[in-house]
């Protein structure tokens, strides 16, 4: 630039001192959960509560930089939550158990027999020729849509047609724990779960929009229904069950560029 100036984002993981659990214990004492995110995980945003996962994430080490490729070869799992704002979730499992989070999708003023269609449209455009396994909010055995389908019918039916449905945890504190489970992890340096740029609602949830709300001054003890809440309900509903599933390949690890295309998104819904 013309003065020279440089902006440089800088994480307090650039300090090796300032890396380890001992010292984020210490540190994190004497702050809020607001504060700790603005000061020391470059995170702005200002919050009213405590993020679900602030123990646990970290963006700058979970968020992938650059897009995420994706194996033909493997098991593409869509994760499902049937809420106010149906969410999917597209992720596979790779080598050491690694959760790669490819693509996100959320309905905005959308009755899910729509969403369904958009998901199998986009599922083909994204991963041409993928194998598909779904992993579903466990309510969606006995909810209903608008032709009085359970919602587990509406996947199995066309244009999805989906093979393999397999039920959620349903129990709040396990779910939460399986994605724990993800995020504690590394292998040789590397996240066990990194997120594509491209899911920004999942990524801004887990900086801070899916919390734990205040109420009279209290921290209730469940995190608040909002636009947020649904997707991670759905990364959840992976998390609980991929690892008991058998979606391993014998196949090289050979990556793809994911075919991500926001050019035309029809008006009542979100691609985010």
């Amino acid at each position: 630039p013309i003065n020279h100036f440089r902006v440089i984002r800088l994480h307090r993981s650039a300090d090796p001192a300032k890396r380890s659990k001992e010292w984020e214990d210490v540190t994190k004492a004497g702050l809020g959960s607001s504060d700790w995110l603005r000061e020391y995980e470059l995170f702005w945003a200002a919050l009213e509560g405590k993020p679900v996962y602030m123990d646990h994430w970290s963006h700058e080490f979970h968020a992938s930089r650059t897009p995420i490729g994706w194996n033909p070869n493997l098991v593409v799992v869509r994760g499902w939550d049937f809420g106010l704002y149906p969410a999917t979730i597209f992720v596979q499992l790779i080598v050491h158990e690694r959760l790669m989070v490819l693509r996100e999708l959320v309905g905005v003023d959308i009755d899910t027999e729509r969403f369904i269609h958009e998901v199998s449209r986009l599922s083909n455009e994204w991963f041409p020729g993928a194998s598909f396994v779904e992993m579903v909010d466990p309510t969606g055995g006995n909810r209903v849509g608008t032709d009085g389908r359970r919602y587990i019918q509406l996947l199995a039916a066309l244009p999805l047609k989906a093979k393999k449905i397999i039920m959620g945890e349903n129990a709040p504190v396990a779910r939460k724990i399986a994605v724990i489970d993800f995020l504690k992890g590394n292998v040789r340096g590397l996240p066990i779960m990194s997120v594509d740029p491209s899911c920004e609602m999942l990524l801004k949830g887990f900086d801070g929009g899916y919390h734990y709300p205040y109420y009279k001054g209290t921290l209730k003890d469940s995190p608040d229904k909002n636009i947020f809440s649904h997707i991670h309900d759905a990364l959840q509903y992976v998390c609980s069950k991929i690892r008991r599933t058998v979606l391993k390949s014998e196949y090289p690890i050979q990556f793809v560029e994911p075919r991500f295309s926001t050019q035309s998104k029809p008006a009542s819904w979100a691609v985010v």
